[in-house]
């Protein structure tokens, strides 16, 4: 499917905003009528689950107020964009994407969000999404399955599955997202696009509803590296510095990779991650470093107990006993919570100190590089057709990657120089990881040697 509008980059949304090439209410209205596509009543992919036109067009009407007295309104100023419904804004509801479980009215709008506003970009409506962030497909029982954008019959990925389509379908250029175990980055790169987890403990998750209050971190969904690092500014993230590296000037730039995560992919994806090793490698300055990484198979493990566990205290903190809910959730979701009811006190002090012991062993392996380079998934969308089974090995790359609060790039495995194409191999998807609180760094290596695809 085509997407319904291509934006032109953030950076330039804003200059034509300011110079009053065309107003914020203009651009917010015309991602609004867009929305109405995808809303809960479409036939086509039930992507945005409230739209909140008053409020948008508000704050659109503010900013082009402020412009024509000549005073500053930010440097996101204009930019229209989508919130993943387990973010706080101030008076409307949030479901976590079970509305039947957990329907609350925000008292005050997240930090993270207000961030955003504050810089002058305006959220339009909340997005759809896996039921209390349970899960990487993109399936919700209760608002219905996201559709991916590409490949027909397949679903966008998860669990920010509403924000990522938002924006693959050009209905907003910008989103925000959350990411546990691979949320922001597996449905970035599924949708053809690009997200980005940033690193562990970089800010306030105050008004973001707990999938796991360890793992959890909240970013962007753009499309581009470009994009992604306007996004970000300089005050996005407080902990990381933003940083340049000039053109020609690094004698190498070196990705650490652990050639045994080949064998838990599918061929099509070996053969898909290999090809952009070698497209990498064409740069004179990029060089692929083996390393053997701690195991994989036990810190996901360890995580998943972390995020089970945490997750069963909110809920019950939140909303109550299990059992007064069962009919109220929908199957995974149920499922997850029963299973982590099993679990013991001393299984949740274990998983800490194994997963701190393997957050502390890759920061022992990036030291030595630039930045780390592995699959985002064993295979590419899922189709809707094959759920439960389908959803099951998705995590086994993206989750201990994430437990490791390294930043992280997710995109598809696309190149300029030689593409792919739009199939289930290149949007299974890459992870770039940086160094903890580099993100700049990050997202200028990946622009300026990896030849990423805009």
């Amino acid at each position: 499917m085509n997407p319904y509008h291509h934006w032109p980059s953030l950076q330039a949304i804003v200059a034509e905003v300011k110079s009053g090439v065309c107003s914020a209410h203009s651009q917010v209205q015309l991602a609004l009528t867009l929305a109405n596509n995808e809303a809960l009543d479409s036939d086509i992919s039930p992507t945005f689950i409230s739209l909140h036109a008053d409020i948008a067009l508000a704050l659109a009407n503010e900013l082009d107020a402020k412009i024509a007295r000549g005073e500053d309104c930010g440097d996101l100023c204009g930019i229209p964009f989508a919130v993943k419904d387990n973010i706080d804004w101030r008076t409307l509801n949030t479901s976590a994407g079970s509305p039947k479980a957990y329907l609350k009215k925000a008292l005050s709008t997240a930090p993270v969000l207000q961030g955003l506003i504050d810089r002058g970009a305006i959220p339009i409506g909340k997005t759809n999404m896996n039921e209390w962030a349970v899960g990487l497909t993109g399936e919700n029982a209760h608002f219905g399955n996201v559709q991916n954008p590409h490949l027909g019959g397949c679903l966008s990925g998860g669990s920010s599955s509403g924000s990522a389509r938002a924006v693959a379908m050009g209905i907003v250029p910008m989103a925000l997202g959350s990411d546990t175990g691979g949320s922001i980055r597996m449905p970035a790169a599924w949708c053809g696009i690009v997200g980005l987890r940033p690193s562990s403990e970089s800010f306030s998750l105050d008004g973001v509803v707990p999938r796991s209050r360890t793992l959890d971190v909240v970013g962007p969904i753009v499309n581009s590296i470009e994009d992604c690092h306007y996004f970000l500014g300089n005050s996005f993230l407080p902990k990381s510095t933003p940083t340049s590296i000039a053109d020609g000037k690094a004698t190498s730039i070196k990705i650490g990779w652990d050639p045994r995560l080949l064998n838990e992919v599918d061929a099509g994806v070996r053969k898909a991650f290999m090809q952009f090793m070698e497209n990498a490698k064409q740069h004179y300055s990029v060089e692929f470093v083996e390393q053997s990484w701690p195991n994989f198979e036990n810190a996901t493990t360890c995580a998943l107990t972390v995020l089970q566990m945490e997750f069963h205290e909110d809920f019950r903190h939140l909303c109550g006993p299990i059992e007064a809910y069962a009919d109220l959730l929908g199957k995974p979701v149920i499922n997850e919570l029963r299973h982590s009811a099993s679990l013991v006190p001393k299984d949740l002090t274990n998983a800490y100190a194994q997963l701190e012991e393997f957050r502390q062993a890759m920061l022992e392996i990036i030291s030595s590089v630039d930045m780390l380079a592995l699959p985002l998934t064993p295979c590419g969308p899922v189709l809707e057709s094959g759920l439960p089974e389908a959803a099951k090995p998705l995590r086994e790359l993206s989750l201990p990657m994430g437990a490791s609060g390294l930043p992280i790039l997710g995109m598809p495995l696309l190149s300029k120089k030689d593409p792919l194409g739009i199939a289930a191999a290149s949007l299974a998807g890459v992870q770039l990881v940086g160094k903890k609180y580099q993100e700049h760094k990050l997202l200028n290596m990946v622009k300026l040697y990896l030849d990423a695809p805009n």
